[in-house]
Order: C-alpha cells, then structure tokens, then sequence
C-alpha cells in the first residue's frame, strides 16, 4: 500500500524581491509571498508506522525557506547577469540592457540557479531533498511545489529512478 505523505503550505512560507531574466529583456524588481509545499511519496516503514516523520523533513524545507525569507533573490548561473561584490555591497548588471542595481549584500541570496522563477525553486528545493532517498528506502518519489501565490506555480517531481 502506498501513501503520499504532506507537508504543505501553511507551514513553509517566505517573502521575497527577485526579476525574471529574458535574452533581451528584465522584469521590474518585485515581490511575492511564497508558499512551499513538499510530498512524500512511498510505503510506510514498518519499524515507525511511518513514510517518513514530520519531525525530520521540517527542518529541511525550513532551512531552504528561512534563507529566502525577506531577501532578494539572485541567480548566479545565468549568463546575462553580472554580480560584483565591492566591501558589503552587491553590484548586479543585466548585459543585454545595461541595467544597474546596486543591493547591500546582507539583503541579498545568490542561489545556485539560471533563473528566478518558481521552476527553478523547486528545482533546488528538490535537489536539497535527495539525501532522503539513501536514508529511507521506503520512499518512491519526493515533489516540491513553490508558488507565488495560492493557484500559480510549479512542481518539480524526482523518483528514486531518476535521481
């Protein structure tokens, strides 16, 4: 019997300034309250009872969110944007328009993605969870979905198979 185990929205949320990145073009900076919500898929271990306890898949989600929380949101990985850091402050540059911005680095996450869009959140966020495939082999699949709002985002789903 298989089950799907939930650790949503009401638990993991974070506010947070980013832009989405084009060949020629760049969104105005601006904000959303996000809402993160992961699923565990797979049978109940049997020693526990359990798929996996709550207790220990909160911390996860909750590091990845308390990182984002109230910060901008930086790609490091796409090739249209610049970031410079001189003392504390972050000089960000978008090649194709010659936009500036200037942020203090305290207030800022560079994340290890090509873009800041919620396919890419999930991404990482599922990438962080992948440790938990080798500690519990009773887990089938994990699925991260990040919104921007109640209705409007992505999830990305990774099964032991394709890990």
């Amino acid at each position: 019997m298989s089950y799907r185990l939930v650790q949503g929205e009401l638990s993991f949320k974070f506010a947070a300034a980013h832009f989405v990145l084009g060949d020629t073009g760049c969104e105005r900076l601006h904000g959303h309250n996000y809402l993160v919500e992961v699923q565990i898929y797979g049978e109940q271990d049997e020693a526990k009872n359990l798929v996996i306890d709550f207790l220990e898949l909160k911390p996860f989600v909750r590091k990845f969110v308390e990182e984002l929380d109230h910060k901008i949101l930086l790609p490091t990985e796409n090739p249209h944007l610049t970031i410079t850091k001189k003392k504390n402050e972050l000089f960000v540059n978008f090649i194709p328009k010659n936009k500036d911005y200037i942020f203090p680095e305290s207030d800022v996450s560079l994340l290890p993605i090509k873009n800041t869009t919620v396919e890419e959140f999930a991404r990482l966020l599922s990438s962080k969870l992948i440790p938990l495939f080798s500690k519990h082999p009773n887990i089938d699949a994990i699925e991260v979905g990040v919104f921007e709002y109640k209705g409007q985002g992505c999830w990305m789903k990774r099964t032991r198979d394709t890990i």
